[in-house]
């Protein structure tokens, strides 16, 4: 325990890591950190091409083998992609939610974190996405909403569509939260709970309740009542949570894998 001193903590009972310097980047890090300020700095788009790896080794003053590591960094990160064959070469990329729900299956699988944890994190971000949807919204969203609602109902009986449509309402309204990070953390955690890797499926009942709940969290956010979307949010997180634990409760209890979501 904690014992307050003149800076109200004890300085003694704090763990070693606390106090660790972080190590100085590797060069390839350096030039990596280099190009995505480069990219920023000249407005580059999704698309565009970098300079070449003659240019890239002149301009930054490293040998062919550090920038192609650094490059490498990059796209792993979805920063750029790598195009091969002749006029190919780096282009500008846009790193996305699924690059994000790779890394966090990466440190689930070491902190063997279970499906469950992650649902219910879930439980709590989706409501409140929900709520600054409605706070926040437009004609667009609202109108992308009301489709995507109309898609899955039209076509409920296909569980390919239904999953489609699942994941486009909540990506629809974690984008309508107009906050970027609720933005990037509840499309990841919708991403990894993609039960089809997992052998999670949805009965007809099932799919007929999350269509019903769509429904009644597309209409509070269509009506700007922003306390009324994150309650019926919340009520479809539960029943969500509670179908995975009747249904497939050695699911909730596996550790989430990087195999399973890695890029």
């Amino acid at each position: 325990m904690l014992e307050a001193n003149g800076n109200g903590i004890n300085v003694k009972d704090m763990t070693p890591q606390a106090y660790e310097p972080r190590m100085p980047p590797k060069r390839s890090e350096v030039i990596a950190q280099r190009i995505v300020k480069d990219i920023r700095t000249r407005g580059l788009r999704p698309g565009d091409p970098l300079a070449t790896e003659t240019e890239m080794c002149a301009s930054h003053s490293v040998g062919r083998s550090t920038l192609r590591e650094g490059l490498r960094i990059l796209e792993l990160l979805g920063v750029i992609e790598i195009r091969p064959g002749r006029g190919g070469g780096p282009v500008v990329a846009a790193p996305n939610s699924r690059h994000l729900a790779s890394t966090m299956a990466l440190l689930m699988q070491f902190s063997e974190t279970t499906f469950r944890s992650v649902i219910e994190l879930r439980g709590y971000i989706e409501p409140i996405a929900a709520s600054l949807c409605a706070v926040h919204r437009d004609e667009q969203t609202v109108l992308a909403l009301k489709e995507s609602v109309a898609s899955m109902r039209a076509d409920i009986d296909d569980e390919a569509t239904f999953l489609h449509e699942n994941h486009q309402f909540h990506t629809l309204v974690a984008t309508g939260a107009n906050n970027p990070l609720i933005t990037y953390i509840s499309n990841s955690l919708d991403w990894v709970l993609d039960g089809a890797p997992l052998g999670v499926q949805f009965t007809r009942t099932a799919r007929r309740s999350v269509l019903a709940v769509h429904e009644a969290i597309y209409q509070t956010i269509a009506a700007g009542q922003p306390t009324e979307a994150g309650k019926a949010m919340e009520r479809h997180m539960v029943e969500t949570a509670k179908y995975f634990e009747k249904k497939f409760p050695n699911v909730m209890r596996q550790v989430v894998t990087w195999e399973l979501y890695g890029l």
